[in-house]
Order: structure tokens, then sequence, then C-alpha cells
């Protein structure tokens, strides 16, 4: 291998990305971009639900009660119904996403030490929000009311949950950082785009009455790739962090090192597969195919890695990546942790440039 070369590939491929906008801009600012689109996409966060109460009552116990919900961080209090039917229209208009319904005898049948009915309702047309909404509104009648009951015995066993690493469940702090694996597919399909152009162009042809050799040829291509992509990390890390506010309990040096063998592990595939591809179309389905696609249902992003599927999972490189990512944001791991992904990642990286550099042929198809 001369590193002369060697050198001489890669000053032209760093000069064809930055001459290149619209690559630059894919390598560097368009997984920030993507991520920060798919991070409000994708985040499955409980918005807070405004209401409008139908007061049939106005004792002082359905006052209190109203005025409980009134404070309530997941409830919008948008004023009183005058009719029951005022609820409705304000559901059909999207001016309100819960009702609720108190009745005439609400504040006798709690002074006679009887069980109180209210009414919820819930705008079915949004189910995906309508059915937890009704369920926070129900439990905090519930704990109102508990004030309310006449207990004989003391309740036996009293629970307390405590949820670790994420104690509010903000679906934005799990998914934002495994988001990350996703945007950073793009300098994949960068490079797969860039090998499949030289082909397609014909500047492959003026390669093969040069002396260069594969490992040269392949180095000087993934290396400038690789270095693009850490800085197009490291501008979607700081949008992670301060933008989305996800927090960052590990270590900033041990994410880079994890983000430096993924991009390996992607780029190197990547490269592997576009070595067989001779127009940019393919290579950009191919890259879909193998990443993209796969990356959102296979690989723990949404749903945890299915024990059947789990070979599949393994072999994609953003499985182990959101694992490094969720460990360490919201765990504080470290390399000692995470020992297994990166091992994965290592691996991939290495066999997919070796195999690239043994199969390249400097001919013409």
């Amino acid at each position: 291998m001369s590193f002369s070369r060697f050198w001489a590939i890669l000053r032209k491929e760093f000069r064809h990305i930055l001459r290149d906008r619209r690559m630059l801009f894919m390598v560097t600012i368009s997984p920030a971009v993507m991520l920060t689109a798919f991070a409000y996409v994708f985040t499955f966060d409980l918005n807070p639900a405004k209401i409008a109460i139908y007061d049939q009552d106005h004792s002082a116990y359905s006052r209190n009660l109203v005025r409980a919900l009134s404070h309530d961080r997941n409830l919008i209090p948008m004023g009183e119904a005058a009719r029951y039917d005022d609820l409705k229209e304000m559901m059909k208009a999207d001016e309100i996403k819960l009702g609720l319904v108190i009745p005439p005898d609400f504040g006798d049948a709690l002074a006679a030490g009887h069980s109180a009915t209210v009414q919820v309702l819930g705008n079915g047309s949004d189910p995906l929000n309508a059915s937890p909404q009704m369920a926070i509104l129900s439990q905090r009648i519930s704990e109102w009311g508990e004030d309310y009951q006449r207990i004989e015995m003391a309740q036996p066993v009293e629970m307390r949950a405590l949820t670790l690493y994420n104690p509010d469940i903000k679906g934005r702090w799990s998914m934002t950082p495994a988001l990350l694996a996703i945007a950073m597919i793009l300098p994949s399909m960068s490079v797969a785009l860039a090998l499949a152009r030289e082909k397609e162009l014909g500047s492959f042809e003026s390669l093969v009455a040069t002396p260069v050799q594969g490992a040269e040829y392949i180095l000087g291509k993934l290396i400038p790739y690789i270095i693009f992509g850490v800085v197009s990390a490291g501008i979607a890390i700081v949008i992670t962090v301060f933008w989305f506010k996800t927090p960052m309990r590990g270590s900033y040096l041990d994410l880079a090192g994890f983000t430096l063998i993924y991009l390996w592990a992607t780029l190197g595939i990547s490269i592997f597969v576009s070595s067989f591809i001779s127009n940019q179309s393919t290579a950009l389905r191919a890259v879909l195919l193998l990443f993209l696609v796969p990356s959102f249902f296979l690989t723990g992003l949404m749903i945890p890695v299915d024990e059947k599927s789990k070979l599949v999972a393994y072999s994609l490189p953003a499985t182990h990546y959101i694992a490094i990512n969720r460990g360490i944001f919201l765990k504080g791991l470290s390399w000692r942790q995470l020992g297994f992904h990166a091992f994965m990642l290592l691996a991939m990286g290495l066999a997919s440039t070796l195999l690239t550099i043994l199969s390249f042929r400097k001919r013409v198809s």
C-alpha cells in the first residue's frame, strides 16, 4: 500500500464533498434535520388535554372537585358548560378533548357517605390519546374522592411506584437518542451514491489506468465520510441535549467513540454493497432496504427486539447503536457495560472493509 496514492484519493474525496453542496449537506446537516423531524413524529408523549365541565350540582363538593382538577398539569380547563349538549358541540369543534358531567345529587351522595357517580366524555376520533387521557382524568377523580371515603380499616398494603432513569416517562427522552441511529444512516447513503455515481458517470474508468490499489481506494473513500459523519453526529447530539432537553448521564467521550465505530460499521457495509452496484438509483434503494426500513421495526426503536427476530436484529448496526445511546444518555453506562454492542459494531466494520478490499477489482463492466 502506497501512502502517497492513499493520500491522493483521500484529498480528492474531501474536495469532492466540500465542493458538492448537496453532498456536504447530506453528510453534515441532514442527519440533524432528520433527527429533529423524526423526534416530533415518533414521540408519543401525552399532551395536556383541554377539558370542560358540566356541573349540575354546584355544591361545595363539586366546586372542590373542579378546583382540584384545574391544578392538574395534564388538564387544561376550558370553562364550564351550561348544557350537556354544549360539551358535545365543543368536542365536535375540537375545542376540548375531555368532558366531565357532575350530576345533581353528587354532593348529597358524598355527604351521606355513599358513592357518587360522574360521567367522563372522551374524543373517540383520536383513540391514541383519548384512552390515556380518560384514564388520567378518572385517576385524578378517584384520588380526589379518597378524601371522602369512610374507611373502617387501613389499607394492608401500600404501593409506591418508582420509574428509574426516566421518572416522568417522557417518550422524547427515550426516542431522541434512539433516533440518532436512524439519522446517522444518511452518511452511509452518501458514500453509496458517491461510489455508484463514479461508475455511472464513467469517472471510475480513469482509475483502471492508475496504480491505485483496492485498500488505498476503499480507505481513501471511507475515511472522509467517517470524519464528516462524526461532525454531523456532533450537531445531532447538540440538538438532542440542548433542544430536546434529553439528559446526558454518561460520557461524551464514550459516545464519540461509539459513534465512530457505528459510522465505520454502516459506511463499511454500504461501501461493500455499492461495490457491486453500477447506478445511483439502485444504490439508494439498496441502502434504504438494508438500513432504513429494518431499523424502524427490528432494532428496538419502538418495540423491544423479539426473541424470534433477534438474529436478524443483531445483524443490523442500528440495533447496537440504539442500545448504546439509550444506555449512555439515560443510564450513564460506559464501555464496560456496553462492550458486547461495541464488539459487534467493530466486527461489522472490520469485516465489511476487508471484504470490500478483497473483492475490489479495477475493471469496467
